[in-house]
Protein backbone atom coordinates (compact mmCIF):
# COMPACT_ATOMS: atom_id res chain seq x y z
CA UNK A 1 0.00 0.00 0.00
CA UNK A 2 1.46 3.29 -0.85
CA UNK A 3 1.84 6.03 1.47
CA UNK A 4 -0.35 9.26 1.01
CA UNK A 5 -0.92 12.40 2.31
CA UNK A 6 -4.61 12.33 3.81
CA UNK A 7 -4.87 15.61 5.69
CA UNK A 8 -3.51 19.10 5.37
CA UNK A 9 -3.84 21.72 7.82
CA UNK A 10 -2.71 25.66 8.91
CA UNK A 11 -3.49 27.30 12.02
CA UNK A 12 -3.41 31.11 10.88
CA UNK A 13 -3.34 32.28 14.69
CA UNK A 14 -0.81 30.82 16.77
CA UNK A 15 -3.47 28.09 19.29
CA UNK A 16 -6.84 29.02 17.38
CA UNK A 17 -8.53 25.63 15.94
CA UNK A 18 -6.62 24.47 12.56
CA UNK A 19 -8.36 24.81 8.99
CA UNK A 20 -8.39 21.90 6.93
CA UNK A 21 -7.02 22.13 3.69
CA UNK A 22 -7.20 20.23 0.19
CA UNK A 23 -4.27 21.29 -1.06
CA UNK A 24 -1.21 24.25 -0.37
CA UNK A 25 1.63 26.16 -1.27
CA UNK A 26 4.74 24.84 0.97
CA UNK A 27 6.65 27.89 1.68
CA UNK A 28 10.50 27.40 3.36
CA UNK A 29 9.14 29.04 6.26
CA UNK A 30 5.65 27.04 6.50
CA UNK A 31 2.59 25.85 4.66
CA UNK A 32 1.74 29.19 3.10
CA UNK A 33 -0.89 31.39 6.00
CA UNK A 34 0.51 29.07 8.68
CA UNK A 35 0.85 30.89 12.14
CA UNK A 36 1.55 33.93 10.75
CA UNK A 37 -0.22 35.87 13.69
CA UNK A 38 0.30 35.79 17.59
CA UNK A 39 -0.77 37.21 20.85
CA UNK A 40 1.35 38.15 23.44
CA UNK A 41 1.18 39.97 26.62
CA UNK A 42 1.58 43.87 26.99
CA UNK A 43 5.95 43.25 27.19
CA UNK A 44 5.86 40.98 24.31
CA UNK A 45 6.00 37.54 25.61
CA UNK A 46 3.48 34.99 23.53
CA UNK A 47 0.65 33.05 25.40
CA UNK A 48 -0.14 29.95 23.99
CA UNK A 49 -3.41 27.21 24.72
CA UNK A 50 -1.25 26.20 27.16
CA UNK A 51 -2.24 28.64 29.75
CA UNK A 52 -5.05 29.87 28.06
CA UNK A 53 -6.69 26.86 26.87
CA UNK A 54 -9.81 29.27 25.58
CA UNK A 55 -7.95 30.61 22.92
CA UNK A 56 -8.16 27.22 21.49
CA UNK A 57 -11.80 27.97 20.24
CA UNK A 58 -11.57 30.47 17.87
CA UNK A 59 -12.20 29.38 14.39
CA UNK A 60 -10.94 31.23 11.35
CA UNK A 61 -12.70 31.32 8.11
CA UNK A 62 -11.72 32.54 5.26
CA UNK A 63 -13.90 35.47 2.99
CA UNK A 64 -13.67 36.55 -0.54
CA UNK A 65 -11.86 39.63 0.32
CA UNK A 66 -8.81 37.57 1.85
CA UNK A 67 -9.82 38.65 5.23
CA UNK A 68 -10.21 36.00 8.48
CA UNK A 69 -13.34 36.09 9.89
CA UNK A 70 -13.16 35.05 13.53
CA UNK A 71 -15.40 33.99 16.06
CA UNK A 72 -15.67 32.53 19.38
CA UNK A 73 -18.66 30.77 21.47
CA UNK A 74 -18.59 32.85 24.31
CA UNK A 75 -19.03 36.14 21.75
CA UNK A 76 -21.46 37.55 20.26
CA UNK A 77 -19.56 39.63 17.46
CA UNK A 78 -17.21 38.08 15.63
CA UNK A 79 -14.07 39.99 14.25
CA UNK A 80 -12.88 40.33 10.77
CA UNK A 81 -9.11 40.29 10.12
CA UNK A 82 -6.71 41.15 7.80
CA UNK A 83 -3.47 43.83 7.06
CA UNK A 84 -5.25 46.71 7.48
CA UNK A 85 -6.14 45.96 10.62
CA UNK A 86 -2.61 46.44 11.71
CA UNK A 87 -0.27 49.63 12.45
CA UNK A 88 2.93 50.07 11.11
CA UNK A 89 4.26 49.41 14.46
CA UNK A 90 6.48 47.24 15.53
CA UNK A 91 6.99 45.48 19.00
CA UNK A 92 9.62 43.43 19.66
CA UNK A 93 8.27 39.59 20.94
CA UNK A 94 9.54 36.48 22.71
CA UNK A 95 8.65 33.08 20.99
CA UNK A 96 10.64 30.76 23.66
CA UNK A 97 14.00 31.81 23.20
CA UNK A 98 13.61 33.96 20.15
CA UNK A 99 13.14 37.84 20.04
CA UNK A 100 11.18 38.90 16.99
CA UNK A 101 9.99 41.82 15.45
CA UNK A 102 6.16 41.91 14.49
CA UNK A 103 3.99 44.16 13.59
CA UNK A 104 1.28 45.65 15.74
CA UNK A 105 -2.34 45.04 15.06
CA UNK A 106 -4.83 48.14 16.25
CA UNK A 107 -6.64 48.37 19.42
CA UNK A 108 -9.95 47.37 18.81
CA UNK A 109 -8.68 43.97 17.38
CA UNK A 110 -6.46 43.70 20.64
CA UNK A 111 -9.98 44.40 22.98
CA UNK A 112 -11.76 41.25 21.17
CA UNK A 113 -8.57 38.40 21.77
CA UNK A 114 -8.21 40.24 25.54
CA UNK A 115 -11.86 39.40 26.56
CA UNK A 116 -10.88 35.74 25.21
CA UNK A 117 -7.90 35.40 26.80
CA UNK A 118 -9.37 37.06 30.01
CA UNK A 119 -5.74 39.63 30.38
CA UNK A 120 -4.81 42.56 28.13
CA UNK A 121 -2.98 40.81 25.10
CA UNK A 122 -1.99 42.47 21.82
CA UNK A 123 -2.21 40.34 18.57
CA UNK A 124 0.43 40.52 16.07
CA UNK A 125 1.27 39.74 12.71
CA UNK A 126 4.59 38.58 10.87
CA UNK A 127 5.49 41.20 8.69
CA UNK A 128 7.62 42.40 5.85
CA UNK A 129 10.31 43.59 8.80
CA UNK A 130 9.73 40.36 11.07
CA UNK A 131 12.93 37.34 10.55
CA UNK A 132 13.25 34.43 12.53
CA UNK A 133 14.84 31.23 12.25
CA UNK A 134 15.32 27.67 13.13
CA UNK A 135 17.56 26.34 15.87
CA UNK A 136 19.48 23.40 14.42
CA UNK A 137 19.09 24.89 10.79
CA UNK A 138 19.90 28.80 11.24
CA UNK A 139 19.77 28.78 7.42
CA UNK A 140 16.20 27.75 7.42
CA UNK A 141 13.33 30.68 8.58
CA UNK A 142 10.00 30.29 10.45
CA UNK A 143 6.87 31.94 11.71
CA UNK A 144 5.79 31.73 15.12
CA UNK A 145 5.44 28.09 14.79
CA UNK A 146 7.01 26.63 18.09
CA UNK A 147 10.29 25.41 16.82
CA UNK A 148 10.21 24.56 12.97
CA UNK A 149 7.95 25.03 9.40
CA UNK A 150 6.19 21.95 9.25
CA UNK A 151 4.74 19.26 12.23
CA UNK A 152 4.15 15.64 10.19
CA UNK A 153 2.09 13.18 12.27
CA UNK A 154 0.62 9.62 10.63
CA UNK A 155 -2.60 7.95 10.94
CA UNK A 156 -0.96 4.66 12.00
CA UNK A 157 0.76 5.84 14.87
CA UNK A 158 -1.89 7.54 16.28
CA UNK A 159 -4.26 4.44 16.13
CA UNK A 160 -0.93 2.41 17.80
CA UNK A 161 -1.04 5.07 20.78
CA UNK A 162 -5.07 4.98 21.01
CA UNK A 163 -5.04 1.25 20.91
CA UNK A 164 -3.66 1.35 24.93
CA UNK A 165 -4.93 4.70 25.29
CA UNK A 166 -7.76 4.91 28.23
CA UNK A 167 -9.32 7.90 26.45
CA UNK A 168 -9.83 8.45 22.42
CA UNK A 169 -7.27 10.84 21.10
CA UNK A 170 -7.72 12.83 18.15
CA UNK A 171 -5.12 14.22 15.69
CA UNK A 172 -6.20 17.33 15.92
CA UNK A 173 -4.80 17.24 20.16
CA UNK A 174 -1.16 17.40 18.35
CA UNK A 175 -2.37 19.99 15.57
CA UNK A 176 0.11 18.79 12.36
CA UNK A 177 0.56 20.13 9.44
CA UNK A 178 0.92 16.92 7.06
CA UNK A 179 -1.21 13.90 7.87
CA UNK A 180 0.71 10.38 6.47
CA UNK A 181 -1.28 7.32 5.70
CA UNK A 182 -0.63 4.45 4.86
CA UNK A 183 2.83 3.16 7.04
CA UNK A 184 2.75 0.86 9.77
CA UNK A 185 3.08 2.46 13.26
CA UNK A 186 5.84 5.00 13.94
CA UNK A 187 7.84 3.75 11.09
CA UNK A 188 8.04 7.96 10.42
CA UNK A 189 10.99 7.57 12.80
CA UNK A 190 13.06 6.24 10.08
CA UNK A 191 12.60 8.73 7.58
CA UNK A 192 15.18 10.87 6.74
CA UNK A 193 13.80 12.69 3.61
CA UNK A 194 10.69 12.20 1.87
CA UNK A 195 8.66 14.09 -1.15
CA UNK A 196 5.31 14.70 -1.40
CA UNK A 197 3.79 16.33 -4.49
CA UNK A 198 6.17 18.73 -5.60
CA UNK A 199 8.45 19.17 -2.59
CA UNK A 200 10.89 17.18 -0.56
CA UNK A 201 10.91 17.50 2.92
CA UNK A 202 13.68 16.37 6.01
CA UNK A 203 13.24 15.20 8.99
CA UNK A 204 14.99 17.43 11.44
CA UNK A 205 14.56 16.02 15.12
CA UNK A 206 10.99 14.02 16.87
CA UNK A 207 8.18 16.90 18.10
CA UNK A 208 8.67 16.74 22.14
CA UNK A 209 4.81 16.72 23.23
CA UNK A 210 3.85 18.95 26.43
CA UNK A 211 0.64 19.65 28.15
CA UNK A 212 -1.16 21.26 24.80
CA UNK A 213 -2.01 18.06 23.75
CA UNK A 214 -3.80 17.23 26.48
CA UNK A 215 -6.69 19.52 25.43
CA UNK A 216 -9.67 18.54 24.05
CA UNK A 217 -9.88 20.34 20.96
CA UNK A 218 -13.12 20.95 20.48
CA UNK A 219 -14.30 22.22 24.23
CA UNK A 220 -10.88 23.11 25.73
CA UNK A 221 -11.27 21.00 28.40
CA UNK A 222 -7.78 19.50 29.79
CA UNK A 223 -7.91 15.71 30.28
CA UNK A 224 -8.40 14.84 34.06
CA UNK A 225 -6.28 11.49 33.24
CA UNK A 226 -3.51 13.22 31.83
CA UNK A 227 -3.67 11.82 28.53
CA UNK A 228 -1.99 11.73 26.32
CA UNK A 229 1.01 12.33 27.68
CA UNK A 230 0.62 9.65 30.60
CA UNK A 231 0.13 6.57 27.52
CA UNK A 232 3.00 8.43 25.12
CA UNK A 233 5.10 8.34 28.06
CA UNK A 234 5.27 4.53 28.29
CA UNK A 235 6.30 4.21 24.82
CA UNK A 236 7.49 6.61 23.32
CA UNK A 237 10.20 8.57 26.13
CA UNK A 238 13.18 10.03 24.52
CA UNK A 239 16.47 9.52 26.21
CA UNK A 240 14.92 9.70 29.88
CA UNK A 241 13.51 13.05 29.48
CA UNK A 242 10.90 13.84 26.30
CA UNK A 243 7.82 12.21 25.46
CA UNK A 244 7.89 12.75 21.55
CA UNK A 245 4.60 12.02 18.42
CA UNK A 246 5.30 13.19 15.27
CA UNK A 247 8.34 15.08 12.93
CA UNK A 248 9.53 18.27 13.28
CA UNK A 249 10.59 19.06 9.32
CA UNK A 250 11.90 21.50 6.93
CA UNK A 251 11.15 22.08 3.26
CA UNK A 252 14.16 21.42 0.91
CA UNK A 253 12.06 23.68 -1.94
CA UNK A 254 8.81 25.14 -2.34
CA UNK A 255 6.37 23.86 -4.34
CA UNK A 256 2.79 22.54 -4.36
CA UNK A 257 1.46 19.47 -2.14
CA UNK A 258 -2.01 18.06 -2.40
CA UNK A 259 -4.38 15.64 0.11
CA UNK A 260 -4.23 12.20 -2.02
CA UNK A 261 -0.55 12.75 -3.08
CA UNK A 262 2.09 10.29 -2.50
CA UNK A 263 4.58 10.05 -0.68
CA UNK A 264 7.94 8.63 -1.06
CA UNK A 265 11.07 8.13 1.45
CA UNK A 266 13.64 9.06 -0.27
CA UNK A 267 16.19 8.70 2.54
CA UNK A 268 16.23 6.42 5.49
CA UNK A 269 17.97 7.31 8.95
CA UNK A 270 18.76 5.32 11.99
CA UNK A 271 15.42 5.76 14.26
CA UNK A 272 15.50 6.83 17.78
CA UNK A 273 15.81 4.15 20.42
CA UNK A 274 12.66 4.19 22.29
CA UNK A 275 11.29 0.86 25.32
CA UNK A 276 8.04 0.31 25.84
CA UNK A 277 6.78 -0.26 29.13
CA UNK A 278 3.34 -0.71 28.37
CA UNK A 279 1.82 -3.93 29.36
CA UNK A 280 1.14 -6.67 26.74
Amino acid sequence: MPYTLSELAIYPIKSIQGISLSSSQVESAGLYGDRRYMLVKADGEFITGRKHPNLTLVTAKPSKNGAWQLSHPELIHGLSLDLSAFSSDYLEVTVWDNSVNAQLAQEEVNAWFSEIAGETVKLVYFGEKSERFTKRRPEVPVGFADGYPFLLTTEASLAELNRTCPEDIQMAQFRPNLVIKGNKPFEEDSWKRIRIGEVEFENVKPCERCIFTTLNPITAQRSKKGEPLKTLAKFRLLDKESITFGLNMIALNTGMVNVGDEVQVIEYKEPEVYVDRRKA
